[in-house]
């Protein structure tokens, strides 16, 4: 039987929806059910939220995230679109399913008496739901992802605030129901946040990067033992002190970034932002202090001019150009409406591989060929700007590598180009 385009499209993602609700149900009711089978079930509460009021009617948007997660699959406008946004929702699944066999919690509060539709909606709930699969919160992880889909999906800045509301409402009330506790919500946030970043609706699928220097394996240590550090500091010290897993998340990411993933981890878009933003913060905010440190307090040049129109230097003077070609993963930037902008993301403190350094050099031509005021940096413009520049120099510019290393040196002396830049150049140039 032959159906209509529309009629086609429809029953494809009535497909896709069934299949991944089966999914859901089937892997949440036996985490629930291995959950109920075990002798001792912990529960992790502040004090605080004893004071929690129950507020009935937030079962409504509570609910709500249901529809909303299904009606997601009619607004994929594509088929790439909806393969990912259900691979989200099954990896989403996944993560918290494991938690909640591996780490059971639960709520043993019980809830007041409600009357008429809130009634119906807690009854309802409680056909297939126990008090179990707690942290992370599944509901928490969805509202996110399926969120995302929505704010994607609205175009005027009203209408984003409006969406943006009323998930914000769908995440306040797993607690003003008494179907959370305080401690999954974060976990639940974290979870969300990193589904996006390694299964976005838009741009690549985060992929393997094998790195085999000694200086990724040397930032990779470094950023894991930082989020060790901080995890045993959030286990030890207890209580409030749990926020410090925030801190051991962000690093361990950046470690997984050096030794696994490159710069991808961050996900900077062509707009300049960071989509993995909310996740990184931790670092991020410890990357933009030393862009400070360096720049304010040191007192360093923010760029210096290595050609006329071509420019060496920091991102914080990205503003002041007409173009700039941006190297940078770990900082967000707001290029204006009028300037030309290319990020190429590239991680700190490591050189690029070969392949890596020629597509570079070759995104950089493309900027310099417009024949504008030109920028081309990194966090301070000494590490990988420099490198590419120098690249640009010798496979572009033709000129001699010792020569093209002067020329950058004596405009900006502190730029890090040693003798292994050196012969890097002198075999491949």
């Amino acid at each position: 039987m032959k159906f209509s385009p529309k009629l086609s499209r429809f029953l494809t993602r009535l497909g896709y929806l069934l299949c991944v609700a089966t999914a859901f149900y089937a892997s949440y009711g036996f985490a629930n059910y291995l959950a109920s089978k075990q002798s001792f079930v912990p529960e992790i509460i502040f004090e605080w939220e004893y004071d929690i009021p129950f507020i009935a009617w937030t079962i409504l948007p509570y609910w709500s995230l249901n529809l909303l997660y299904g009606l997601g699959f009619l607004l994929c406008k594509n088929s790439r679109e909806l393969n990912r946004y259900t691979a989200q929702l099954l990896l989403s699944q996944l993560i918290a399913v494991v938690f909640f066999i591996l780490f059971p919690l639960q709520i043993s509060w019980s809830k007041p008496e409600s009357f008429g539709l809130s009634k119906f909606l807690f009854d309802s709930l409680a056909t297939f739901d126990m008090p179990f699969n707690q942290a992370p919160s599944l509901h928490i992880i969805l509202c996110v992802v399926v969120g995302s889909l929505y704010i994607s999906k609205t175009s005027k800045i009203w209408l984003k605030a409006i969406v943006l509301a009323w998930f914000a409402l769908i995440a306040l009330s797993v607690l003003t129901i008494y179907q959370h506790h305080f401690i999954d919500i974060p976990t639940g946030l974290l979870v969300g946040f990193l589904v996006l970043v390694i299964v976005p609706i838009e741009g690549e699928i985060l992929k393997f990067n094998l790195a085999h220097t000694k200086a990724h394996l040397k930032w990779a240590s470094f950023y894991a033992l930082l989020a060790l550090i901080f995890a045993a500091l959030a286990f030890y010290l207890g209580g409030a002190f749990l926020w410090l897993l925030y801190f051991s998340v962000s690093f361990a990411l950046v470690g997984f970034g050096y030794a696994l993933f490159g710069a991808q981890i961050f996900r900077k878009e062509q707009n300049g932002k960071i989509s993995s933003f909310w996740l990184l913060l931790p670092y991020l905010i410890m990357a933009r202090l030393n862009i400070i440190y360096w720049l304010n307090l040191k007192r360093a040049p923010k760029s210096s001019e290595i050609l006329p129109n071509i420019y060496l230097g920091s991102i914080a003077e990205a503003h002041k150009f007409e173009a700039v070609f941006d190297l940078t993963a770990e900082c967000e930037s707001r290029p204006k409406a009028e300037q030309i902008y290319l990020n190429f993301a590239m991680l700190d403190m490591v050189k690029p591989k070969f392949d890596e350094l020629k597509a570079a050099v070759k995104a950089m031509d493309s900027i310099i060929s417009k024949n504008k005021r030109t920028l081309l940096c990194c966090a301070l413009g000494y590490g990988r700007s420099a490198l590419v520049l120098l690249g640009w120099l010798v496979w572009c510019n033709k000129m001699n590598v010792d020569d093209a290393i002067l020329l950058i040196k004596n405009s900006r002396p502190k730029v890090v180009i040693d003798d292994s830049v050196r012969k890097f150049f002198m075999e491949f140039g």
